[in-house]
């Protein structure tokens, strides 16, 4: 069963990996070999046209893959990864395929690899100009959102172009570069969450590092909101050992290491900021853990002290937020890498599962765009594709919190 669990966890992230490929635009070829053109020839003309299969492929690899990862929860003290080389080694080798798959979930890493270009080499700004100012660049054959300016801030703009500059300005260099670099999230985040634990829990942290969405969205789709959730989590552990109590004052009785950390924290949170603009909502656990020493002897000490450890559940609740707003009628399945970056730390069991729900139906929420591809869909109407997609992604969920409330009722009669 070890040995079996692993390893099938691998397999069917390269079955993903080969499977995105059937996804690449049909303007875009990523290798100019040929092998490479041959072998995405092949799945151009005999996978793609076959709406039903590859719909029902995703949908069933889906399933298995999450499966896999209960099943590795499950078995934990079976598998020998509750030490930090295996562990490390463990999320390496199952991210590789992923790290070298085709993003065929998300278009977004092509306009981090334009925007980069647009300020390194065509002197433009992407906050304030869109890729249709520049007819003339080939990448606008396969990029989706060309009529729109960047919607992150200055700061991922910045950070971005260090894996462009790697790129040496050859397209499919950048393309892994960029890749890579969204793997360092992933290992960032994972440093800075094991400074959390007094002795790190290495289950608790496969819950989020091992989840499927999460190393799909990071991974093969090449997000970048770890990049900004590694900084705020980091800014968020050094405020944690950081109380500045009764003698907040910065010039007589503030000692040096607590201002030091206090100027760290406030350029995390700015550059966290910076890079997307969700986690301003942290802003006020972060005054909270500095000053939480002043606010035990306040009158409302009992109180904080009774709700001090769901810190993170109310952390990973407001990051959740977002997905009631108007921007998320359209819910973006990496959105949900915002509260789960603190599944490792929730302690409401009933919070944490609900989000590993979330997880399974957002990445179903794939499905019926798998199946009215745009630029393979023109016979058909595709009026209610976005329906689908909020259906899939909130009905699952429904239906557990029913099935959950009928247990637990269920539960209670019995006892009686």
């Amino acid at each position: 069963m070890k040995s079996f669990l692993l390893k099938s966890y691998f397999i069917l992230f390269v079955i993903f990996a080969v499977f995105s490929f059937v996804l690449t635009d049909p303007n875009l070829t990523l290798f100019n070999v040929n092998f490479f053109t041959n072998f995405q020839t092949y799945l151009w003309q005999n996978v793609l046209p076959l709406r039903n299969f590859r719909t029902i492929f995703f949908f069933v690899l889906i399933i298995l893959i999450f499966c896999n990862y209960l099943l590795v929860l499950k078995n934990w003290s079976k598998l020998n990864l509750d030490n930090k080389k295996n562990f490390w080694k463990f999320l390496i080798i199952i991210s590789l395929p992923l790290i070298f798959s085709y993003n065929a979930l998300s278009h977004d890493l092509f306009n981090y690899i334009f925007n980069a270009k647009m300020v390194v080499e065509l002197g433009g700004n992407p906050h304030i100009q869109t890729a249709l100012d520049f007819p003339s660049e080939p990448m606008l054959r396969f990029m989706n959102n060309t009529h729109s300016v960047a919607p992150y801030g200055y700061g991922w703009t910045v950070l971005s172009l260090l894996p462009y500059l790697a790129g040496l300005g050859k397209f499919s260099l950048t393309f892994i570069v960029f890749k890579l670099f969204a793997f360092l999230s992933l290992l960032l985040t994972l440093s800075i969450s094991e400074k959390f634990f007094k002795k790190i829990n290495y289950r608790q942290l496969a819950i989020f590092f091992f989840n499927p969405l999460v190393l799909i969205e990071v991974l093969s789709s090449a997000h970048n909101d770890l990049w900004m959730l590694a900084p705020a989590l980091l800014a968020l552990y050094l405020a944690n050992q950081l109380d500045l109590g009764s003698h907040f004052n910065l010039t007589n009785h503030l000692e040096k290491n607590k201002l030091i950390k206090l100027i760290l924290i406030i350029i995390l949170m700015a550059i966290s900021i910076s890079i997307k603009y969700a986690t301003l909502v942290l802003v006020p656990f972060i005054f909270y853990f500095i000053f939480k020493e002043k606010l035990n002897k306040s009158p409302l000490a009992k109180y904080k002290l009774s709700a001090s450890k769901y810190n993170f559940d109310f952390m990973s609740l407001v990051l959740f937020l977002p997905l009631f707003t108007e921007r998320s009628k359209q819910f973006l399945p990496w959105y949900l890498l915002w509260p789960l970056v603190f599944i490792p730390f929730v302690k409401n069991k009933f919070w944490r599962n609900l989000l590993i729900v979330f997880s399974v139906s957002s990445l179903l929420r794939y499905l019926p765009w798998l199946y009215y591809l745009p630029w393979m869909s023109f016979d058909l109407d595709t009026s209610k594709l976005l329906t689908w997609q909020i259906g899939i992604t909130w009905l699952i969920p429904i239906f557990y919190l029913l099935l959950s409330g009928a247990i637990f009722l269920f539960n209670r009669r019995r006892e009686k």
